[in-house]
């Protein structure tokens, strides 16, 4: 192979895209295979729920933690081992998970090796390639996470159909050694001498993971538990936990996230925004599948075709958001992308029983597109705004607000659809207009997100005028 091309930025953009894969393929397509795993294992749904559960808890804790990690001990050391991690476990996990339990922290682990590959990508693309391509290979590479999402539930279900679930795991290493041999091949030595390193503050990184966990478990088991005192108990810890960190942050010598870096009105402003798109993004996610099978009546096969509809719409224009992110500044593709997401929102709210099955593609093409335009100029405004010194710093945050985003979408959908099926069912409705009533309110509920969410794009610095935040010595 070309020499010139091992070390160019189009290898190391390769190097990430497999991360991407193996990482949100693992996601979707073990799903699948939960029920089987549940009837191998003699457990309930409730218990290999968990499995899903600890894959996106773990990264939200630890997102963060590894983006400042790759800014000290360098992107490439990380990459090899993050790769190198997740294929063992994957390879492990297995072999010798006899009972749900060894699954469940198998499934920890490969978490954990999320946390450390993801947290870097963006940070990654954004550092090898120059300014004025940024944004469409922040685009191009977002793709490949739809790609992941998108053939997580169709290639798992072929390997199911074929073989057991040990199937899936042993795929998702091939991503990862791919990966590692592209690091090894691809990636320039970036390590830092010891002496000059800054140092890591795990003090601060631990009050984090506490806040972030304890507020994850809690808003994914709100709509189980209620307002009991459970949920009571986890949002206190979770509040505990960003207070301590707030305070250490403030007075740390070596800060984790130094919260000068809040004072930036973009990052601020680009990381609230990317929440807010996030769970809107998962509203329709969580909710369009109860649709297509509860009212349209389609197969589990059919509604995963049609679900492809958005995943693939978002990688054709999440290129063309980057773009135009490049060409014209963050505010025209964000703005444009939200205001199509609105328009899927509203379009969804008054769906109806018999609907037609093209107008359903139509309106779950406009969010893939919205998402596809917005994402890529957001990510690119997030990591243009700080010094490059703290790159990793912002991807990880990117990432974590991402998986806060994620996770809000699927506990708002959840409660709201109970409760206001609930409200509707005792107004005399039927099951089915009172499943449509309440999935209107949800929709509109996701519509004056994303408009919130145009309000803070409008108040940003363009990336045309955006002012870098420059750390002094002390902080970093």
């Amino acid at each position: 192979m070309n020499h010139s091309f091992l070390k160019s930025k189009w290898s190391i953009f390769i190097v990430t895209s497999m991360a991407n894969l193996g990482v949100s393929f693992a996601i979707n397509s073990l799903n699948l295979a939960l029920p089987l795993i549940r009837e191998e294992f003699g457990v309930s749904q409730s218990d290999v729920s968990w499995l899903a559960l600890v894959y996106s808890l773990l990264p939200s804790c630890m997102l963060l933690l590894f983006g400042r990690l790759a800014d000290i001990c360098g992107y490439r050391r990380q990459y090899i081992f993050g790769f190198g991690f997740f294929t063992v476990v994957s390879m492990l996990a297995p072999m010798l998970s006899f009972n749900l339990q060894t699954l469940i922290v198998f499934r920890a682990l490969q978490g954990i090796g999320y946390s450390i590959l993801i947290s870097i990508t963006q940070a990654t693309i954004f550092k090898t390639f120059p300014e004025n391509e940024r944004g469409k290979a922040l685009g191009i590479n977002s793709v490949f996470v739809s790609v992941g999402f998108a053939a997580g539930p169709t290639i798992g279900g072929v390997l199911l159909n074929f073989f057991t679930w040990h199937a899936i795991f042993y795929f998702c290493a091939i991503f990862s050694v791919l990966g590692l041999i592209g690091t090894l091949l691809a990636m320039e030595d970036d390590t830092t001498e010891k002496e000059g390193r800054p140092k890591m503050d795990a003090l601060g990184g631990l009050f984090f993971m506490i806040f972030i966990g304890a507020l994850s478990v809690g808003i994914n088991f709100v709509d189980d538990w209620g307002l009991s005192w459970r949920i009571v108990f986890l949002f206190a810890i979770s509040a505990a936990g960003l207070i301590l960190f707030l305070l250490r942050e403030r007075h740390a010598e070596h800060p984790l996230l130094p919260l000068t870096i809040f004072r930036n009105r973009t990052f601020t402003l680009a990381n609230c925004t990317c929440m807010l798109s996030y769970l809107t993004q998962q509203l329709t996610t969580y909710l369009y599948p109860f649709f297509l099978a509860d009212v349209m009546m389609m197969s589990a096969y059919h509604s995963g075709l049609v679900m492809l509809t958005a995943p693939v719409t978002m990688m054709i224009f999440s290129p063309v958001g980057g773009d135009l992110s490049d060409k014209k500044g963050t505010k025209l593709p964000a703005v444009l992308g939200l205001s199509l997401i609105i328009f899927s929102c509203l379009g969804t709210a008054f769906f109806h029983q018999g609907q037609n099955l093209f107008y359903v593609i139509a309106v779950l093409a406009s969010m893939g597109a919205g998402n596809g335009l917005s994402v890529s100029a957001i990510n690119s405004s997030i990591l243009g705004s700080v010094d490059t010194s703290m790159s990793g710093a912002a991807s990880g945050t990117l990432a974590t607000m991402r998986n806060i985003g994620n996770t809000l979408g699927i506990a708002i959908g959840s409660v709201m659809l109970t409760m206001r099926e609930v409200h509707y069912r005792s107004a005399g409705l039927s099951e089915v207009s009172g499943y449509l009533k309440a999935q209107r309110d949800i929709f509109l509920f996701g519509a004056l997100t994303a408009v919130a969410a145009i309000c803070l794009i409008l108040l940003i610095h363009d990336k045309k005028k955006k002012q870098k935040v420059t750390l002094s010595a002390s902080q970093c």
